[in-house]
């Protein structure tokens, strides 16, 4: 015998957008009896395989860091897969308009810069201090591909970043160092 149920909010759904059935003449509700249908999701964070995207990026004892505060360019990262890298700048104002600090990727024969903060001119000779910015993104190194990074101001500008690897060049995600399903 199958299982039955009868609810009336379901009930007075169906018949007021099927008024033709006979307002429960005979009742609706027997065609929802029949059948009860299980639904599940199928995604590997709800079947318990996968971790959900904050706790899967977590820092451990994997990240790295650097600090970057001269004007040279410095490789942070050159292996190859997705990057999640956090930064924080603090910085001064040049005399002239430029750039404070900037992010690139190299991949040995041109450059693309991906994350850069400008200055402004603070109109006169000195600087001033121009505060603290922060950002946090996710960058894709192809083989031969270099994460490099600088600073405009030779010790007045510091670079903070932080980078671990989330994803292998082919996408498969890295789990946090040490972690384990039970």
């Amino acid at each position: 015998m199958p299982f039955q149920f009868r609810k009336e909010a379901i009930e007075e759904d169906l018949n007021r957008n099927f008024p033709s059935q006979g307002q429960g003449n005979p009742p609706l509700y027997y065609s929802l009896s029949e059948v009860v249908v299980p639904t599940y999701s199928v995604n590997s964070v709800a079947e318990g395989s996968g971790l959900p995207e904050n706790l899967q990026t977590a820092w451990d004892f994997s990240t790295g860091s650097i600090q970057v505060s001269n004007s040279t360019y410095q490789t942070v990262i050159n292996n190859t897969g997705f990057w999640l890298i956090d930064l924080s700048h603090a910085g001064y104002t040049q005399s002239t308009p430029g750039t404070d600090a900037i992010i690139r990727i190299n991949d040995g024969a041109s450059t693309k810069n991906i994350w850069a903060r400008p200055s402004i001119a603070a109109g006169g000779a000195g600087v001033v201090v121009e505060g603290q910015v922060e950002a946090r993104f996710v960058v894709f190194l192809r083989s031969g591909d270099t994460l490099e990074a600088r600073a405009q101001i030779t010790g007045a500008d510091k670079l903070d970043i932080w980078y671990r690897q989330i994803a292998t060049l082919n996408g498969q995600l890295i789990n946090p160092l040490g972690f384990s399903f039970a």
